[in-house]
C-alpha cells in the first residue's frame, strides 16, 4: 500500500496538533483518468484502505461488491482512491504510530479526533496526488459522516457527495450507545490505562465493544429470522447456548485481533463529535455548506443511525435549493446494509456518479 508522510504540524479540530501526517491509500481503475472521473472512498470505522482486491492484494475488499467493473463505482470509468482514515490501525498516522517527539507509540496520549481533521487529512492526500478537485466523494456510517464533512469543508473540491447511513450531527441516543463499548473496554485489567504491549490489551473488553457494536449495526428482525431458537443446556454463563451467541462470538474474535483499543476508543468518540454545525452560528449554516450535488441514503432498521436524520439533512439541503436525491432502503440488515445490499445500493451510487442531475 502506498504510504505519504508530510513532515509538518497538521492542526486538529480540538485545538492540539500531530507534529506530522502519514497517510496509506490504495486506488483502482483509470490510473490516468482526469479529476472529474477520479472518485475518493471514506472508510467507517473498522475498515481499511482496501475497498477492493487488487493484483498487488487479491484479498477481497471490505466493499468488493460496490467497487469493480461496471459496479456501482465502475473502476472501468473512474480512477477510484481509498485513503486509510486517520485514527485507524490501518497505516495512516493512529495510536499506534509512534509519536516522532518521544520516539514510542502514541498510546492513550493520541489526540482526540473528529470526522472533520479526517477529512482534512484525506484532503492532504489529494493534494499530495496532486488532485485540486474530484468528481465524487462516498461513503457510508463515518464514511458517510466524512463525505458529509468533505462537503461542507472543501465545498470546491467535488461535484457529487453520496453518504449512506451517516448523520450530519450525532444525537444523544447514538452517544449513549457508544459509551457502554468504551466502557468495557477501559474497565478491562488489561487496558492498562492504554499503555498495553502491541498484541497484548483489553481483549475481553474490546470483544464485548465489538458485540454490542454488532447488535446496533444489525436489526431485530435479522437475528431473529437468522438464527435459531434452540439452545444447548449451558452449563455457565459464558457458555454459548444459543446460536447468536455463538456469531456475536465469532464477530468479536475476527475483530480484536485485528483492530487496537487506543484506536476504537479514539474512532468511537470521533463519530459522537460528529457536527456539521461547529464554529458556525448554527447547524442549518453548517450544513448549508455543502454545494455538490448530495445523494443521501439511510436504512428503516437502523438502529445506529435512524434514517429520520437522514431525512432532516436531506430537507434542510433541499429546502435551501440545493440538488439532493434522498431514498430510504427497507432492509432487515440495518446500519449494515451498506455491505449486503449492493443490487440496491449500486445502481443508486452509479445513477447519482454518471447521470447530470
Amino acid at each position: 500500500m502506498p504510504n505519504i508522510k508530510i513532515d509538518e504540524p497538521f492542526a486538529l479540530d480540538l485545538g492540539a496538533s500531530l507534529p506530522s501526517l502519514e497517510m496509506t491509500w490504495e486506488e483502482w481503475g483509470v490510473e490516468d483518468a482526469p479529476p472529474e472521473r477520479t472518485v475518493m472512498v471514506m472508510p467507517a470505522l473498522s475498515a481499511s484502505c482496501h475497498a477492493r482486491s487488487s493484483a498487488d492484494d487479491p484479498e477481497p475488499g471490505w466493499w468488493e461488491g460496490m467497487i469493480g467493473p461496471g459496479l456501482g463505482i465502475d473502476t472501468d470509468r473512474y480512477r477510484v482512491i481509498c485513503g486509510s482514515i486517520l485514527g485507524s490501525p490501518f497505516g495512516s498516522t493512529s495510536p499506534i504510530s509512534i509519536n516522532p517527539e518521544t520516539g514510542k507509540r502514541w498510546g492513550p496520549e493520541f489526540p482526540q479526533i473528529t470526522p472533520a481533521d479526517q477529512v482534512n487529512a484525506h484532503a492532504r492526500l489529494l493534494d499530495h496526488l496532486g488532485l485540486q478537485k474530484v468528481h465524487a466523494v462516498v461513503g457510508s456510517s463515518l464514511g458517510g459522516m466524512q463525505a458529509l464533512q468533505f462537503g461542507a469543508l472543501h465545498p470546491d473540491r467535488l461535484d457529487v457527495l453520496v453518504s449512506i447511513a451517516a448523520t450530519g450531527k450525532t444525537t444523544p441516543g447514538t452517544v449513549a450507545l457508544r459509551r457502554v463499548g468504551r466502557l468495557a473496554i477501559l474497565l478491562d485489567p488489561g487496558y492498562a490505562d492504554g499503555w498495553y504491549e502491541p498484541g497484548e490489551g483489553p481483549t475481553r473488553g474490546l470483544a464485548i465493544a465489538r458485540e454490542l457494536g454488532t447488535i446496533t449495526y444489525r436489526s431485530r428482525d435479522e437475528f431473529n429470522q437468522r438464527f435459531d431458537w434452540n439452545p444447548d443446556k449451558p452449563r455457565s454463563y459464558e457458555d454459548l447456548a444459543f446460536e447468536v451467541e455463538q456469531y456475536l462470538a465469532h464477530q468479536a474474535h475476527r475483530f480484536v485481533h485485528r483492530f487496537d483499543a487506543n484506536c476504537y476508543l479514539v474512532l468511537s468518540r470521533c463519530m459522537d463529535m460528529m457536527d456539521l454545525g461547529t464554529g458556525q452560528p448554527t447547524y442549518a449554516d453548517g450544513v448549508l455548506r455543502i454545494k455538490a450535488r448530495t445523494a443521501i441514503y439511510g436504512v428503516d432498521r437502523d438502529m445506529l443511525i435512524p434514517s429520520s436524520e437522514q431525512l432532516h439533512l436531506s430537507h434542510l439541503l433541499e429546502n435551501h435549493g440545493r440538488k439532493v436525491r434522498f431514498e430510504i432502503l427497507s432492509s432487515m440488515y440495518g446500519h449494515d446494509a451498506f455491505l449486503k445490499e449492493f443490487e440496491w445500493f449500486g445502481p443508486r451510487i452509479r445513477r447519482a456518479l454518471d447521470e447530470e442531475w
